[in-house]
């Protein structure tokens, strides 16, 4: 399958793009025509390519987090989504766009979706106690950095005010509900074990379990993250087919486990 999208994207290279934007009369703002964009393009393949139609930091990670502390007992909790640019650097710590730097994530997601809101506080629970916090960091860090939700990406005139927000959240929800670590673990016969006793741990995993359990599931090798030997994240890195579609790659971080002690949650 990729294979073919590759082919399409080969073609589609040989031939010149032009964004199809257009001045608005009224407020001299550039707007743009999201069925200009090829639907096929590949994140980090073209330089030439308006960043409405492919993320220009088109090399993107999905951290997951397991906190014995937070979160369902059966799932990973969410870090965040990270764009990245095309050759692996970090983005600026301060994000990509002052202006949509939002401080009320709860209250623009609550107007919009209350559902979500309740998925976030489910699994993407801030482990210091401050949901809105968190989600803030994450919103103003990375999620001002993802170029196809920049607001003009939406159209003149169907763009209603912060609705990239909404739309930053509810895609991060929607990858980790597809790649489901705790699910792929489970699948691969790698489960939560007992608290550590005594000096020595109990029932440890090697980097080489986790990572052959995720590879069974989707293809490709995690970046495994501990504290000593204590299991802090997974995480998966993706590029991106057209503008929001996301696709699992091999790893550009590094891992920091080499036995992993993948401990139960303790009850909530």
């Amino acid at each position: 399958m990729f294979a073919a999208s590759l082919a399409v994207v080969n073609a589609l290279q040989q031939r010149p793009f032009i964004v199809q934007n257009h001045q608005d009369q009224d407020s001299g703002l550039l707007t743009f025509q999201p069925d200009t964009c090829p639907i096929d393009t590949i994140s980090c393949q073209r330089s030439d390519i308006d960043p409405c139609c492919s993320p220009k930091n088109g090399l993107l990670v999905l951290s997951q987090q397991w906190d014995t502390r937070w979160g369902p007992s059966d799932a990973f909790t969410i870090h965040g989504l990270w764009p990245d640019t095309c050759t692996g650097k970090m983005l600026p710590g301060a994000g990509c766009d002052s202006t949509r730097a939002y401080t009320n994530i709860s209250s623009i997601i609550k107007a919009t979706d209350p559902a979500l809101l309740g998925e976030l506080n489910t699994y993407w629970p801030s482990n210091k106690g401050d949901n809105n916090w968190f989600w803030t960091h994450e919103w103003v860090k990375h999620g001002t950095c993802v170029t196809t939700l920049h607001p003009r990406c939406y159209g003149h005139d169907t763009y209603v005010p912060q609705q990239e927000v909404v739309d930053y959240f509810r895609s991060v929800l929607a990858l980790r509900a597809k790649y489901n670590v705790f699910q792929a673990l489970n699948a691969s016969g790698i489960v939560p074990t007992e608290p550590e006793t005594g000096r020595r741990p109990k029932n440890t995993y090697t980097l080489t379990q986790f990572k052959q359990a995720i590879r069974a599931a989707w293809g490709v090798d995690p970046n495994v993250k501990c504290i000593g030997r204590r299991l802090q994240e997974v995480q998966i890195w993706f590029k991106v087919r057209g503008r929001d579609t996301y696709y699992p790659v091999d790893p550009w971080g590094q891992d920091t486990c080499r036995l992993i002690s993948y401990q139960q949650k303790s009850s909530n």
